[in-house]
């Protein structure tokens, strides 16, 4: 062989490899697209369903692949549901579900690493009644786990790449990147509708203030008001027919309007307690308690431990809301003559009680009427207690008046 024939050959391998290299190349730039775009997307689109079929599309198509799956697991049945499906009878397999201990999917899912199967005939874990009842034949496998915070939560999985060819661990590699983040577009899914559904509450719990505020100055101040302008008109007419009354409409009059007073001032209190804020919690139910027996005809017996702790400002609005809405529902709708508020500090907790001897109510049958004044009084106390870690009871028997007991941790709530 002629030194330029060598020459030429030597060439021809040269080429051969860098035309290799390139490809290779391009296929991890083209890779790199893949999850750039896909980052981007996790950002910008809130549309997880539609975010987590594009991952899916882009890894059947990125691999060369005839067919994939995201699953996704439900803890209450212990199962894998087909959530997005790319080709391989996909529309027949949506939401279709299978045991989380069923096949490779299932393995991954509980081990939480990824796998490849490149013969799925000599592979035990195989599960193929799936893929019989779409009459789609699986030959190779690439599964990753979706986990979030080091937990799963379910799988991507990619079958039979086109050309034949065995996946790989550049293959596997993307494969995980691609679960990760569809891990991420899962959890941002939950926060946004965590978020939108914490917003929904606080627009209803809004109303809920609204009108019963609105029905507050209604029955109260409102009609004191409308009273105090009767009894001006009728003072009027005195003043030319029978002077001599006039003294006693006018007492008459300053008492009403001491008493809208007072009530104004009552409902004030109960929108923003100042006292909360610079003084702690037993002064402010000290206040409270005050403003209660000087409007309502009802006594309030006020027990707090001197000791009681300053707490965060969150821990401390908390606990007074419950009490509040638990001294509302007593006043308003059992006809109680006397409300028991104890406030008890133990060795980790502060235990809170409101009791009255009102005529007390079903919970049960209060609870499935979510729409009513009371279920919604109730819920909310749940609410507040379980923002500062609290652990809320209710106890309530016809006849025989209501309990409400409110455990906080110290711990977590103490002011810093």
């Amino acid at each position: 062989m002629s030194p330029s024939e060598i020459e030429k050959m030597g060439l021809s391998h040269e080429y051969a490899t860098l035309r290799d290299q390139h490809d290779v190349l391009q296929r991890q730039i083209q890779r790199l697209r893949v999850l750039q775009d896909i980052s981007q997307k996790l950002v910008s689109e809130l549309d997880h369903d539609r975010l987590l079929r594009n991952i899916l599309r882009s890894a059947v198509t990125v691999m060369e692949a005839s067919a994939g799956a995201l699953y996704l697991l439900d803890e209450l049945t212990d199962e894998l549901v087909f959530t997005v499906v790319e080709g391989g009878g996909g529309e027949r397999l949506q939401d279709r579900r299978m045991s989380r201990h069923q096949g490779i999917a299932g393995w991954v899912l509980n081990h939480g690493e990824a796998v490849i199967v490149d013969d799925t005939l000599q592979d035990q874990r195989f599960y193929d009644a799936i893929g019989k009842s779409v009459d789609y034949r699986t030959t190779s496998i690439i599964c990753a786990p979706l986990l979030d915070r080091g937990k799963a939560i379910g799988v991507l999985q990619i079958l039979n790449q086109q050309s034949g060819e065995r996946f790989d661990e550049s293959d596997k590699e993307l494969l995980i990147a691609l679960a990760a983040q569809s891990a991420v577009a899962i959890r941002n899914a939950q926060l946004y509708r965590n978020l939108r559904e914490e917003r929904d509450r606080l627009v209803a719990l809004e109303e809920d203030v609204r009108k019963r505020l609105a029905r507050d100055l209604h029955d109260g101040p409102t009609q004191l008001v409308a009273a105090i302008s009767m009894n001006l008109e009728f003072i009027r007419v005195l003043l030319e027919r029978d002077p001599d009354k006039v003294d006693a409409e006018l007492n008459e009059a300053s008492e009403l309007a001491g008493r809208a007073m007072r009530q104004l001032r009552t409902m004030l209190f109960d929108l923003r307690p100042v006292v909360l804020e610079t003084k702690g919690l037993t002064p402010a139910l000290e206040t409270y308690s005050a403003h209660l027996a000087q409007t309502e005809a009802l006594r309030v017996h006020l027990v707090a431990d001197p000791d009681t702790p300053r707490l965060s400002k969150q821990a401390e609005s908390a606990i007074f809301a419950v009490i509040q809405e638990a001294v509302g529902n007593a006043r308003k709708h059992t006809q109680a003559e006397n409300i028991w508020i104890t406030v008890r500090r133990q060795e980790e907790t502060l235990d809170v009680t409101v009791r009255d001897d009102g005529q007390g109510f079903d919970v049960c049958e209060t609870l499935g009427n979510y729409e009513s004044r009371g279920s919604m009084g109730m819920i909310n106390m749940r609410e507040h207690a379980e923002m500062i870690q609290g652990r809320f009871s209710l106890q309530s028997t016809v006849g025989q008046g209501t309990s409400v007991r409110f455990v906080v941790p110290l711990a977590p709530n103490l002011r810093m």
